[in-house]
């Protein structure tokens, strides 16, 4: 966790080298302020004397094209109709996000760069950038770390909804791909229901999200408890998120529940307890394959708690994200105690769950 002792621009740094080094896609990132002053840069600069200035060359001609991207962008960034959206060269993908009402973030990536898996990490970035930013960045409940979050392939945002075909060159050798913009106010809810064998530590998870203090005894949850909590994806603030989250109660009491406790679910988190395997095993071969039978291809996540406790592990990361790509779930690894991930995760699955029914309200 970074000291608030930091300045704002040092801390702008170590979000865009941590994001930067977490992607193999990303080449080059920039933050710019909305009147054009460069707030952060950073790029992959690892390797030999001459792999390093064949790369300020090429990352010299990246940053000219950005800047005269951004002359562009800012336009309608000043008008009102800024979003965020993709160009494409011959050789890369640019990607570019509001970052609140003071930032934008641009980023240089690879060609092959599959969207579906870079825009919800990128807007999970934006939002930290806007936080910063508005001072309103909290060390205790966030990190300037970048989740270790798998998304399985079949995962998508639907972009073909935002794709642009046959558009002009905004400028020379760079065409718009994708537009993610709107013009009418949604409001939407999600439901999102948490599952798991007794004490692995799904209440405490919620609370974490919810920024509760912790609770340490982990006892266990009498029946369902229900939370709500407001969000909104970087880009769209006119379009609140509502987080319904049912937190249940002990297997007995879910087989008497289950059907009404599933009605109306939007995503499932599978929680487990890293140093239990049995609880592993009763995520899989229980919890999740109860679930899909009643609910179908709804987005899962399976989420390994309790991490703090390493010592203890009985389930390994390669385990856990195995198994994920077996049964093409989300999966994260995360301490709720130590509150590392927690409120990542949540925010992750909200901006998926945000353009997988994008187009539903947008008809």
């Amino acid at each position: 966790m970074q000291s608030k002792a930091k300045t704002k621009g040092e801390n702008l740094q170590i979000l865009i080298k941590n994001f930067v080094e977490s992607r193999d896609d990303v080449v080059i990132a920039f933050i710019y302020s909305n009147d054009g002053l460069l707030l952060a840069k950073y790029g992959k600069t690892e390797g030999t004397k001459e792999e390093d200035k064949e790369k300020e060359d090429i990352y010299g001609a990246l940053t000219s094209i950005v800047e005269k991207l951004l002359d562009k962008v800012s336009l309608e960034y000043k008008s009102g109709r800024y979003g965020s959206g993709s160009f494409e060269t011959d050789d890369n993908r640019i990607i570019y996000l509001e970052a609140g009402f003071e930032a934008i973030l641009l980023l240089v990536c690879d060609y092959e760069t599959n969207l579906n898996k870079l825009f919800p990490i990128a807007y999970l970035v934006v939002e930290k950038i806007a936080q910063l930013l508005e001072d309103s960045f909290d060390f205790k409940y966030n990190s300037l770390g970048i989740p270790d979050l798998a998304i399985h392939d079949s995962f998508s945002l639907g972009l073909d909804k935002f794709s642009i075909q046959e558009s002009t060159p905004i400028i020379d050798g760079l065409k718009t791909t994708h537009k993610f913009a709107k013009e009418k106010q949604i409001e939407r809810l999600f439901k999102l229901i948490i599952l798991g064998s007794g004490a692995v530590g799904k209440t405490t998870l919620v609370n974490r999200f919810l920024k509760k203090e912790n609770i340490v005894d982990y006892r266990p949850t009498l029946g369902i408890s229900l939370s709500t909590q407001q969000y909104y994806v970087q880009g769209f603030k006119e379009d609140v998120i509502k987080f319904l989250i049912c937190d249940l109660a002990g297997q007995s009491f879910f087989r008497r529940v289950r059907r009404e406790y599933y009605k109306g679910a939007n995503c499932a988190f599978i929680v487990y307890d890293v140093t239990r395997r049995d609880t592993f095993e009763e995520a899989i071969n229980f919890w999740f394959e109860d679930a899909k039978k009643e609910l179908g291809s709804i987005p899962f996540g399976l989420i390994g708690n309790k991490i703090d406790m390493e010592d203890e592990r009985e389930v390994t990361k390669e385990e856990g994200l195995a198994k994920a790509k077996e049964i093409k779930s989300f999966f994260i690894e995360t301490s709720a105690l130590h509150n590392i991930n927690v409120q990542d995760t949540f925010k992750i699955i909200g901006i998926g769950l945000f353009f997988k029914h994008f187009e539903e309200n947008e008809n």
